[in-house]
């Protein structure tokens, strides 16, 4: 539930902080892509655990939730005000990122999500910069800027490596803590024989 209230708040806050904060002071190189950033931090946790589906521990990879995360994000994306650039663009290159990075980094350690965000991010904003270049007519240099490609490749590790470190609750199988052994009928002082 948690990780679908963060999905819609990528979704709709996103494109917002990008168009009004992030687009606006000149970053040395050009500013990171939030939306980016934030599919590629919250795609490993759309995936359902496989032992919650009732589904083996390895085979059972899916991207879809990922995927269509990234769509919603860069279609939100590509429609904000300038929407100066071929709708489209931003839908496609952020659905691909979820996928991949809802299929790779499941279950793998703090570590290695966030050096697989780093590599996602790192290749879907070049893929952007080509597009763009290609689609829309945007100068090399604008498109594939080093510093946009810097600022997201880090953020999105950072902020993966800061949401796989959070604590996570288990929904099944919860292991019953000291408050409620005190309520256990049956404490060991008084088990009958």
């Amino acid at each position: 539930m948690k990780a679908i209230v963060l999905s819609l708040l990528v979704v709709l806050v996103a494109p917002v902080l990008q168009v009004a904060v992030v687009n606006g002071p000149a970053l040395p190189g050009g500013g990171p892509d939030v939306v980016l950033i934030g599919v590629i931090a919250l795609a490993p946790l759309l995936r359902p655990r496989p032992e919650a589906r009732g589904l083996p521990e390895r085979g059972t990879a899916g991207g879809g939730a990922g995927a269509f995360l990234g769509f919603a994000a860069g279609l939100a994306a590509d429609i904000a005000p300038p929407a100066d650039h071929t709708i489209g663009r931003l839908a496609l290159v952020a659905c691909l990122a979820g996928w991949v990075c809802t299929r790779l980094t499941a279950d793998a350690t703090t570590g290695r999500r966030a050096a697989v965000a780093a590599a996602v991010a790192l290749g879907a904003t070049l893929a952007g910069g080509v597009l763009a270049a290609l689609l829309d007519g945007t100068p090399w240099g604008t498109a594939l800027a080093p510093g946009a490609l810097a600022w997201t490749a880090g953020l999105a590790a950072l902020v993966t490596a800061a949401l796989a470190l959070l604590p996570r609750r288990r929904s099944f199988g919860r292991v019953r803590g000291p408050r409620d052994r005190s309520r256990d009928p049956y404490a060991p002082g008084r088990r009958l024989a």
